[in-house]
């Protein structure tokens, strides 16, 4: 019975990361097996740890602030999707659908180049190299050397059955037929010129008395007047929208055929009609804008994001792979407490309570290449940025089957200078015009708690789980060359958040049979699996991990 009610009190445990078990021996060797998590083991003078691990990482969800500021999980690229691709994700695109209102009279039309779907995810492989040497009995050193492959794999599409667009490319850039479709807009251009030419010379000339051939404009004048307006504003809407004989005008113009582009044509008839009425005829029934014959389809964004025409630049969206060496950290560890004096055959053998502290302390070289400018979707291979590192871990050992680890981490980054682009890239602005700059960026400080409950099955095997808390203070970033090229306020880009995760391991360790002479190699192996379970404040990726880890050990005690 009473062994039934350990067990239980071990599934709390595991399962809280917080439960303490009865404190009855079971005849096994307590911390024969370490766990998920840092712990405050010493490295023995003389002893040295050479450590390996590879981490898949994933996540294709984040955890988003709603409206109310309450978070939710949500798909990493939800924001860009959208049944009307056009000026909510493209502002640049707003001049072009004001000019297409004004010249079809409609101003209920919205610009859609149809409808686009994103999907993304990201995945990371760490594979940090780490070396941790016994200086003395209580101060160890260590460095950590990862190498980092990153990749977002993004699926874009848009426009998927052809039938959802109401603009199309407007055919001056085209390559073939561009030359020819400048040369009709800019006929019309100079037609509407002549007009208005013609007309301000008519109004002149029949203000005269003794003018003659003057009733329609002596009985419309204020109609004249307003018809040179008009013609004014058609020209300016042309001009912006189709494009004159120097430039191509906006990359979209309304399809041919369709209902917008039939309202414009009317339009230009309606003109031509109304100076036909004061005697005017420079504009040809035949002179109309060159409307599009080619649609976005599904594969056309990556084109769309790399056209200048669009404001811009882009080389990639996603999908391309980015390997490197990682941010190295180095530090520095201190036992301040140990019940053991650094004695690992102490620590091996112990059958009651006991308790360890350490404190660590070291320096992160901000080695990873920064964001790329010209991916909105690059997944960097570390921060880049030069850190403070500060880590206290403490052991507390309840039994001979149960220990416990508590740790607090304090990362504080130091501001450096990052290529970025104006405005910011973020997930709502990622096809908004932009242009690339330099700035300030503060990347703010994380702290870190963690809880670390420790079940021995034997001399070789333990199982071990985590709850992680952590606080990350706000991003921020100040932009050079803003402003007639003096520096704009400080902008925050990433809110101040929190994020929770749970762990769960298996490790499998022979340090307790290589101190009795019965393993030919001290090592350690340990998988991990580490879960997201919520998040609050700013933006957070959901990032799902799984760690298998392998250690082995020189200088260790044997015999």
């Amino acid at each position: 019975m009473r062994g039934r009610t350990r067990r239980r009190s071990a599934c709390s445990l595991l399962a809280i990361g917080l439960a303490l078990p009865s404190p009855h021996a079971f005849g096994l060797l307590a911390q024969a097996v370490s766990g998920v998590g840092d712990d405050a083991i010493p490295i023995m003078k003389g002893s040295v740890r050479y450590g390996v691990s590879g981490a898949w990482s994933q996540y294709g969800t984040v955890y988003a602030p709603d409206a109310m500021g309450q978070n939710h999980r949500r798909p990493l690229l939800a924001s860009l999707e959208t049944n009307t691709f056009g000026v909510r994700a493209m502002p640049q695109l707003n001049a072009t659908e004001q000019a297409i209102r004004a010249l079809a009279q409609r101003t209920d039309f919205t610009l859609s180049l149809g409808a686009l779907e994103a999907d993304g995810i990201v995945r990371r492989t760490v594979v940090p190299f780490a070396i941790d040497v016994g200086i003395t009995r209580r101060l160890s050193v260590g460095i950590v050397v990862p190498y980092v492959e990153s990749k977002q794999s993004t699926q874009l599409v848009l426009n998927r059955d052809g039938s959802g667009a109401n603009v199309g490319q407007n055919p001056t850039y085209s390559t073939t037929v561009g030359a020819a479709a400048r040369t009709s807009n800019a006929q019309l251009l100079r037609q509407i010129t002549l007009a208005r030419t013609q007309l301000s010379a008519e109004i002149v000339r029949c203000a005269g008395a003794s003018a003659t051939g003057c009733d329609a404009i002596k009985s419309g004048a204020t109609a004249a007047q307003e018809l040179l307006v008009r013609a004014v504003t058609t020209q300016t809407a042309l001009s912006t929208v189709y494009g004159d004989s120097l430039r191509g005008g906006s990359p979209v113009v309304p399809i041919n055929g369709s209902a917008t582009q039939l309202s414009i044509s009317a339009a230009i008839v309606a003109l031509r009609s109304a100076f036909e009425r004061f005697g005017v005829t420079s504009i040809s029934p035949t002179s109309l804008p060159t409307s599009a014959t080619t649609v976005a389809g599904p594969g056309s964004l990556p084109t769309i994001a790399g056209d200048s025409a669009y404001g811009l630049s882009y080389t990639e969206l996603g999908g391309k792979r980015r390997a490197g060496i990682g941010d190295v950290d180095l530090i520095a560890t201190v036992l301040l407490w140990d019940t053991f004096n650094a004695d690992q055959r102490k620590r091996l053998q112990n059958r009651g309570r006991g308790i360890r502290s350490v404190i660590s302390g070291g320096w992160r070289f901000g080695s990873a290449g920064g964001d790329r400018v010209d991916d909105p979707f690059d997944v960097p291979i570390g921060d880049g940025a030069n850190a403070l590192l500060l880590r206290s871990t403490t052991d507390i050992l309840v039994n001979r089957r149960f220990w416990l680890s508590a740790s607090a981490r304090l990362v504080k980054p130091f501001a450096d200078n990052v290529a970025t682009a104006v405005p910011l890239l973020t997930d709502s602005t990622t096809f908004a015009a932009f242009r690339p700059t330099t700035g300030r960026r503060s990347l703010g400080q994380h702290m870190e708690f963690e809880v670390a409950p420790r079940f021995v099955l034997g001399d070789f095997f333990g199982i071990s789980g985590a709850v992680l808390y952590r606080r990350s203070s706000e991003d921020r970033l100040t932009l050079d060359g803003i402003a007639g090229g003096a520096a704009v306020a400080t902008i925050t880009t990433n809110s101040a958040r929190s994020f929770q995760a749970a762990s769960f391991g298996f490790t499998y360790s022979s340090l307790s049979s290589y101190a009795r002479g019965r393993s030919r190699y001290p090592i350690e192996v340990r998988f991990v699996h580490v879960e997201p379970i919520g998040a609050s404040g700013g933006l957070s990726p959901a990032v799902s991990t799984d760690r298998l880890e392998f250690r082995l050990f020189t200088g260790f005690p044997k015999g």
